[in-house]
């Protein structure tokens, strides 16, 4: 997998500690602030430019831009997490060297700005036969595959847009602690 960036999500009580951005929680929240979106949408969310499917994750590599984020959100009084993001796309690439990170688990979601999370949205409804660890993820890589396969299976067997279909890629997600 390649380390593609950390993705800036807001805070919340939800056990669901992984990307889907579909309900209350936002990710990237600043983004259209005007100091903050020229560098989100050159940078961060190229996955709507003319890039080919599965090419770009919409995470961030420049750590001053974190940094920055991170002030304004704490200026504004908006808690925030950093989740750092592993996929199999090779763009972009990040060297999370020195950050202190926590394993979160394993989600399915997709690679641009609101990381629709098939987990998240499935699970309870159509695939409550898995478990889930204590943040509402995939803890290994065997289980998040099983559910791919059922996954699979489901869409064969059912009618056409039974469930989301779209850009997913498989994440592997850290919780970073402090800059």
């Amino acid at each position: 997998m390649y380390c593609n960036g950390i993705i800036v999500r807001q805070q919340s009580d939800e056990k669901y500690r992984g990307l889907d951005s579909c309900g209350a929680v936002e990710n990237w929240y600043l983004c259209t602030e005007p100091d903050f979106e020229p560098f989100y949408e050159e940078n961060i969310e190229r996955t709507y430019y003319n890039l080919l499917p599965h090419s770009w994750v919409a995470a961030c590599t420049d750590m001053d831009y974190i940094r920055r984020y991170v002030e304004k959100s704490k200026e504004l009084g908006i808690p925030y997490r950093l989740i750092l993001c592993e996929t199999d796309i090779p763009q972009p690439q990040f060297d999370p060297q020195g950050l202190e990170k926590t394993f979160l688990g394993y989600d399915y979601a997709y690679t641009g700005g609101d990381y629709y999370s098939a987990v998240y949205q499935e699970m309870p409804y159509v695939f409550a036969h898995f478990a889930l660890n204590e943040n509402g993820l995939f803890e290994t890589q065997d289980e998040i595959r099983a559910y791919l396969a059922d996954r699979e299976e489901f869409i064969s067997t059912h009618p056409p847009y039974t469930l989301e279909d779209g850009d997913f890629a498989v994440y592997r997600l850290w919780e970073i602690k402090h800059l």
